[in-house]
């Protein structure tokens, strides 16, 4: 990739960013701009060979991306830096959560190629998805442009962005469902008389390798479970349990509540 990208904000979701793109090697350090006002991760990142700075506008000059990656709060300080420095040519992509791109071009007081992204936290080991809304100006070359970078980090599906609070309530907070479901599983082992350290690989790695097959398998979910629920065997007794414990159901309500909250923190 020739373009030069720059991030406004890094934390762990731009950081993450930074160091997939250079794991990947999508482009060489020297095209990659890191701006914070906190100057010990700017240097963790110096050391990587990318360019630094404090200054936001002196970054966009640079650069051909922007990455905004800062926290709600900061967007408007953000905004302002942006609003007569960014040029028609530029790309802007934010990870800001809630921010809708249409308050983002009210802001700048322009149109701009723009898109709107929820990644998870799966993307700090390369294995997130993120949900990718672009705005009405954006063309198909700035989408593919979006695309490789977060291909870095992990997959990219793309969304209308009336659907982005949904995708925060599955995706965005799914791993802690997904964290919650591992501990009873570890939890169950130790009661059935397995060490912590036994019961926490088996969970962990029967979660892994089952979600790996689940992706993989042309085979339905229910087809799946058929497969280790044998009529009148161990499973099926277990099943049972989470049947009557409504634990699908509860996972569903889970998404459904979380997706309600983003709405009520987006208005």
């Amino acid at each position: 990739m020739s373009q030069k990208i720059g991030f406004i904000g890094t934390g762990r979701m731009g950081t993450s960013l930074i160091m997939g793109i250079l794991r990947k090697k999508l482009t060489s350090p020297q095209n990659i701009w890191a701006c914070d006002k906190l100057q010990d991760r700017l240097s963790f990142l110096a050391r990587s060979g990318v360019k630094t700075s404090t200054q936001i506008r002196q970054m966009i000059r640079e650069v051909d991306v922007i990455f905004i990656a800062v926290k709600p709060q900061d967007i408007d300080v953000v905004l302002e830096n942006l609003k007569n420095e960014v040029r028609p040519s530029q790309l802007i992509i934010s990870i800001v959560a809630g921010v809708t791109t249409s308050y983002i071009i009210k802001k700048l007081g322009r149109k701009i190629p723009l898109i709107r992204v929820m990644p998870n936290t799966p993307v700090l080991i390369g294995e997130g998805i993120s949900a990718i809304s672009p705005a009405e100006e954006t063309g198909p070359d700035k989408i593919k442009i979006a695309r490789e970078i977060l291909n870095t980090v992990g997959e990219v599906i793309e969304v209308t962005e009336e659907l982005q609070d949904a995708v925060t309530g599955l995706s965005g907070s799914g791993p802690a469902y997904i964290y919650t479901v591992i501990k009873g599983l570890i939890q169950g082992g130790i009661k059935a008389g397995l060490s912590h350290k036994i019961a926490s690989k088996l969970a962990m790695q029967t979660t892994l390798g089952a979600a790996k097959i689940a992706k993989e398998s042309e085979k339905s979910l229910d087809e799946l479970i058929a497969e280790v629920a044998s009529p009148g065997g161990t499973t099926i007794r277990g099943l049972k349990v989470l049947e009557e414990g409504g634990l699908k159901n509860c996972l569903a309500q889970a998404v459904i509540q979380a997706t309600q909250r983003a709405r009520e923190l987006r208005k």
